[in-house]
């Protein structure tokens, strides 16, 4: 009984740490009908272009997920309590290369 506990515990602690350690970001900028999208993150701009469409997706919203590396990816919208699926072109951006790839598109 005693390994039982010890062993759920762990595997709490794991599922626990797993989700706490998705990073956290702010939608910076967000344009419908471009697709694309700048977050805010502690390590700096995440860019890319939303695959699917949210019900809602603002500025200001807080997002969590895989923001720090590039692919396809499911994030998820805390503020609204949604999901969308965003493709990453860009990550660790300054506040100048963001704008850049929102200018140019790279």
């Amino acid at each position: 009984m005693k390994k039982f506990l010890t062993v759920a515990v762990l595997l709490c602690g794991v599922m626990i740490s797993s989700t706490a350690s998705a990073a956290r970001g702010v939608v910076a900028f967000y344009n419908q009908s471009s697709n694309k999208i700048v977050i805010a993150t502690n390590m700096g701009y995440t860019c890319g272009e939303v695959m699917n469409f949210p019900m809602r997706l603002d500025r200001g919203d807080v997002v969590a997920g895989d923001l720090e590396s590039f692919a396809s990816h499911e994030l998820y919208n805390l503020t609204t309590d949604t999901s969308f699926t965003m493709w990453i072109s860009k990550y660790w951006a300054s506040e100048s290369q963001a704008l850049d790839w929102l200018e140019r598109g790279y």
